[in-house]
Formats: structure tokens, sequence, C-alpha cells
């Protein structure tokens, strides 16, 4: 049986405003000075960087509207600052969240959903001495360059450690075939399922063709490389990886679903303080406006979500939380979106 006092709180009908955290993002980027023209040009770059790491998508700096907030990128930063550590300026940019949504929101973008995973990077070089794995100094450039850029674009690469147990289940003959059942074995010990494997012939100067292959447990794609630079070599595989990622771990922020209400149901509200754990959780979620309770029925309450505005983007903005279990996740259905509350 609910109790008086949170009956009280549905029937005040009052909407809980989003959580979420809205701190700003911090960007810090070395100069040489600091001049006004130093100024202008870190605040696009860290402009333009705070927006692909949040969206992951290199083709939203095309949009007209996010190309004129780069051009006044300035305005955009919360604040700036320099500091200087061990002989080295840097430019300190803070933004708002918010501004970023907003920006990648007019660009009908994507952001990131929290439950992205890593993605384990598999390296076999073909080189006059016979294949091997792409873990010598010889690739430590590419590797640190390859790192570097997906980063930027807010994934984590790894790398698997080539010893010993790696080497029992994979050998560079068996990734340069693609034999899938070993490496899949081999990847399990890092707990990994998303693989970008290289395949790599080594030429003069640093320089490789080859192939990328980006594979997870749905699909499994490549590309042929063949490069006249680092960046000519990682932008393929790159591309690839984050097409394959973005599909599966990013959420639209559109204005036409912002419009758009979700209803959702949640089991197991006893108590006032089930109530106050359920809806600060919901509020919590990226991107989500608020939230309002429409009904209580027993243990049963049901919330009108604004913000987001397909299921399939809820769930993927949930996918992390363990506190609120998906129970039936047909919108169409005749119980709708339900969800069990867990408890702290």
């Amino acid at each position: 049986m609910l109790s008086a006092a949170l009956l009280a709180l549905w029937v005040s009908g009052t909407s809980l405003p989003a959580l979420a955290e809205r701190t700003d993002v911090v960007m810090r980027l070395e100069v040489a000075d600091r001049s006004e023209a130093t100024v202008d040009r870190a605040a696009r770059e860290a402009l333009e960087a705070a927006l692909l790491r949040l969206s992951g998508d290199r083709n939203l700096l095309e949009h007209p509207d996010v190309s004129a907030a780069l051009s006044s990128a300035r305005s955009n930063l919360s604040s700036y600052q320099f500091e200087r550590a061990d002989g080295i300026t840097r430019f300190v940019a803070r933004i708002d969240q918010a501004v970023l949504e907003a920006l990648i929101k007019d660009a009908n973008g994507t952001v990131w959903a929290e439950a992205r995973p890593p993605i384990l990077l598999w390296l076999v070089i073909d080189d006059p001495a016979g294949r091997r794995f792409g873990n010598t100094a010889t690739e430590q450039p590419l590797l640190a360059d390859l790192s570097a850029a997906f980063d930027s674009l807010g994934v984590n690469v790894r790398q698997p450690l080539y010893d010993l147990s790696d080497s029992v289940l994979v050998s560079p003959e068996t990734l340069w075939r693609r034999d899938f059942g070993p490496i899949l074995e081999a990847s399990e010990r890092y707990g990994m399922t998303h693989l970008l494997v290289g395949r790599l012939i080594g030429l003069s100067e640093g320089r490789y063709i080859g192939e990328w292959l980006y594979r997870d447990a749905s699909v499994e794609r490549s590309v042929s490389v063949q490069s006249a630079s680092t960046q000519a070599l990682i932008d393929p595989g790159l591309s690839l990886a984050m097409e394959e990622m973005r599909r599966r771990y990013a959420v639209a922020l559109t204005t036409e679903s912002g419009a758009k209400k979700l209803r959702v149901t949640v089991r197991n509200v006893v108590h006032l303080e089930d109530y106050r754990a359920v809806t600060e959780a919901i509020a919590s979620i990226q991107t989500l406006d608020y939230a309002r309770p429409v009904a209580v029925e027993g243990d049963i309450l049901t919330l009108e979500l604004l913000g987001i505005g397909k299921a399939e983007t809820l769930l993927r903005l949930m996918a992390s939380r363990t506190d609120l279990v998906w129970v039936n996740t047909d919108p169409d259905s005749d119980e709708g979106l339900v969800l069990a509350w867990q408890g702290p």
C-alpha cells in the first residue's frame, strides 16, 4: 500500500526536471602564447574537440549551424583561462554541456550513450622478415595516433598483450587468415566483443597497404587501405568502426524527438523512498528534459518523459543501470514500456 505522502506527491502533478549532470566540459590545449589570435584559434579547437568527443561524428562539423558556432567559438565558451606547468602553457576552456547538446540537436546529430564498450585492436604486419604481431617499436607511432584518433571521438581502443596466453590461441597467421574462431576466443580474455583487425603490409618509411576489418556480434565489415601517410592509413579503419559504434551506441538529439513523449510504468514502487529513488534515477537520464508522474496504482508508478522520443533511445541510455530492469521493451504492446525497480 502506497503511503499518503506518495499519493500527495502524485496528485500534485509536479514535473521532475532532468537531473543529468550538466557540468562544464573542460578542454585543455597546449598553446605557444596568450595572444588574442591564439585565444580565437584555441577556442575553436576546444569547441570542435568537445563536439567530436560527445558525438563521435566528424560530419557534424560540416553542418551550417555548427560551422557558424565554430566561427564564433569564444562566445560559446562558459569561460577560459591559461595555465602554465612544467614550462608548458595551456589554454583551458570550459563549455556548458547543454550548449554542446543544443548544437548537436540543431544539426540533427547524435550523442554517445553512457554504456559504450571499448574496441580491441589486433594488428598483424607482413614485412620482408615475414608476418608478425604489430606490437613492435616500429608500430608505436601508428598505434599512438590510432588510439588518439578514437579517443578524440569518444571511443576507447585497447590492445591485446600479445603474450604467451594470447599466442596459445592466436598467431600472426591466424590474424592474417581472419580465422575468427580463435580470435574471438582470445578476445574473451579481455572481455571484449568489438574487434578491429588490421592486416598491413609494411612498405618503406612507415607506409603500409592492407585492410581493416571491424567485427562485433552482429556485423562484419572491411575496407582496403593504401596509405601515403599515417592519417590516410588510420582514417578508413576509424570511419568503419565509428559508423558501426554510432549505429549501436549513439542516440539522436533531434528537435522532432524532443517534442514527443514516452510513457513508462515502473513496478515495485512501494514506499516513499522507492518513489524518490525511482524518480531521481529517471530524471538523471541523459538528454531527458523532464519526467512527469501521471498515475499511481498499487506499486506501479507511471511516468511521462519529455526529451526522448523513441523507446530504442531510452533503452540505450539506460543500458548501464542495474537498479531499474526492463520487463517489457515494446512500446506498442498492451503493457507498453515497463521497468521494475530493484532497490538500492
